[in-house]
């Protein structure tokens, strides 16, 4: 606004570098009876000399004082700390009562460019401010005719925000910028917001010059009054009016609000995660009875809590609020190891209970190999031994058969007694086969109930894990 003022006013800027260089005590090379500069600083010497007084001639009535503000950058959020950087233009309208002049008394003149230290400023501030300002000095301000005086500065703000990181890193963050006089109360200055906060927000994305972390979302201001902890002081008579009596200050209130670019966090964070819980699901469907598999869980919750002390440093920290994506790790490193939990105690199952040979319970039986097979539509599988080595019983050999009669001679007494051992040691043979039959159908078994209550373990991780992910979905962007 003020860059604008200057280029439509060219012989405005003339007169003011005049007045500069009046200022500036080099009087010797100029004729200050001819001059208009001259004449100006005779006709307001009073005025620049008395800068510590509001320019009003009424001190019952307020100063009014039009503000208007853009934002230009967002530099930077520090989410530990909670410091809010941002850099802004605030421009400062009132009227001088006692800077008025009639331009024909000074060859058209009706603006001129005064250095600040030369006339009084209201003592604007922001409130939220934690560090001094660094931004560049504007050491002059604009002064129409009418007594209008503008003023406009660059802020760079480090101001104070409570943060909500919940939903980090879809999160909508609001930080309020409130504008105050520290000296004066309400009653010697009013803050006015010149613009509506649509319009500030409106000029702000168009000025707006970062393009990091933080998009600009809207910008809301309002007209309010903050209590003071100090009184109303009188600057003319230098008496308090009531000092124990607190007084309340003319304010703006300006409410920013941004969102967080999420997709450096999506790609560096959420998607690797993701691949990882992924895999940790795949691996289900690995061999149960091998020793692999538990070892290869291992290898990933390893590689999964590398990558959490890799990402720590992105993650913000903060004592009120934990955000969503830490408990999203959290639970993701639970299910990884209860599902090498479940892998433990399936292999538990195939070989620790089958090696023993120990009886199968006939609840466990009823209620896995029964119901669980036909929920998950496995079948049993029949003994492989047990088909090959079953004797028909139309085969047996006893001794009965292998008697003969007591008339034959010694050469058949003999080989009836190699028939008889011969029948017995067959015998074992059958009564060893059966009872590897029936430890192999019992290993089967036990490694079908493995089989079973892995696929039922299994079910129960994806719902889980899948109705964790559909709350935090909606909790997250909802």
């Amino acid at each position: 606004m003020a860059l604008d003022i200057f280029r439509i006013h060219r012989s405005p800027f003339l007169l003011s570098m005049w007045l500069i260089y009046l200022f500036q005590g080099n009087f010797s090379l100029l004729s200050l009876s001819d001059s208009d500069g001259a004449r100006f600083i005779k006709t307001f010497a009073d005025v620049f000399e008395n800068t510590a007084i509001r320019p009003v001639k009424n001190f019952t009535q307020p100063l009014e004082i039009n503000l208007t503000i853009q934002l230009h950058a967002i530099l930077g959020l520090d989410e530990k700390q909670e410091i809010l950087t941002t850099y802004l233009w605030m421009e400062q309208r009132w009227f001088h009562d006692f800077l008025v002049w009639d331009p024909s008394d000074f060859s058209g003149k009706d603006l001129v460019a005064l250095p600040k230290e030369k006339l009084w400023l209201p003592d604007v501030l922001i409130l939220e401010m934690v560090d001094e300002d660094k931004s560049a000095e504007t050491p002059y301000l604009y002064v129409h005719h009418t007594g209008l005086v503008i003023y406009g500065k660059p802020l760079r703000i480090v101001s104070s925000c409570n943060l909500n990181i919940l939903y980090f890193p879809f999160d909508i963050q609001k930080c309020p910028l409130t504008v105050s006089s520290i000296t004066f109360s309400d009653k010697d200055v009013k803050l006015h917001i010149k613009e509506t906060s649509e319009e500030i927000t409106s000029k702000s994305k168009k000025v707006f010059a970062s393009k990091g972390e933080w998009e600009l979302l809207q910008i809301t201001a309002s007209e309010e009054s903050v209590l003071g902890d100090w009184g109303s002081f009188d600057f003319i008579s230098l008496e308090f009016s009531d000092w124990t009596k607190p007084s309340q200050s003319s304010s703006l209130v300006m409410q920013v609000s941004m969102k967080r670019r999420p997709m450096f966090y999506i790609v560096n964070i959420l998607i690797p995660s993701a691949f990882l819980m992924l895999t940790d699901i795949v691996s289900f469907y690995l061999p149960a009875h091998s020793f692999d598999r538990a070892s290869f869980k291992m290898t990933l919750m390893l590689g999964y809590s590398v990558f959490l002390i890799i990402v720590k440093d992105l993650l913000p920290s903060n004592s009120s609020h934990t955000p969503l994506i830490a408990i999203f790790f959290l639970v993701s490193l639970t299910f990884m190891v209860s599902s090498l939990f479940e892998t433990i105690i399936i292999i538990n199952i195939i070989h620790q209970n089958a090696k023993q040979r120990k009886p199968i319970p006939a609840w466990m039986r009823t209620i896995v190999l029964n119901y669980g097979a036909k929920l998950f539509w496995r079948r049993g599988k029949p003994p492989v031994y047990h088909q090959i080595s079953r004797v028909p019983p139309a085969t047996k050999i006893t001794v009965q058969d292998c008697e003969m009669k007591s008339s034959l001679s010694e050469e058949i007494d003999v080989l009836q007694a190699l028939l008889n051992r011969i029948a017995e040691g067959v015998e074992e043979i059958k009564q060893g086969l059966e009872r590897h039959d029936q430890e192999r159908e019992l290993e089967d078994e036990w490694l079908q109930i493995g089989h079973i209550l892995d696929c039922v373990l299994h079910s129960v991780y994806c719902i889980f894990f899948t109705a964790f992910l559909l709350t935090l979905a909606v909790t997250w962007l909802m």
